[in-house]
């Protein structure tokens, strides 16, 4: 499962490359808060993308959603 993508500079032959991927995460992810285990998986995926952290996304199923807290802030 993997995405490239090309941006290019309005003006400019040069090509800046943004790329974004996600790998299946091959072994069990736990997220403990307080002491308490607020999400437990084993079909967790890592996202890496430029200039950014990589990050953990867990299916809904196995986090703890009655622990959770909507906010305003949308991604896609």
């Amino acid at each position: 499962m993997t995405q490239a993508f090309q941006a290019h500079k309005t003006g400019s032959a040069e090509v800046n490359e943004h790329r974004a991927f996600m790998e299946l995460v091959n072994r069990r992810v736990r997220v403990l808060f307080g002491g308490e285990t607020i999400a437990d998986s084993d079909a967790v995926l890592l996202m890496h993308e430029t200039k950014h952290l990589p990050v953990y996304y867990f299916p809904m199923g196995d986090v703890r959603m009655d622990l959770m807290e909507a906010t305003d802030r949308n991604t896609h």
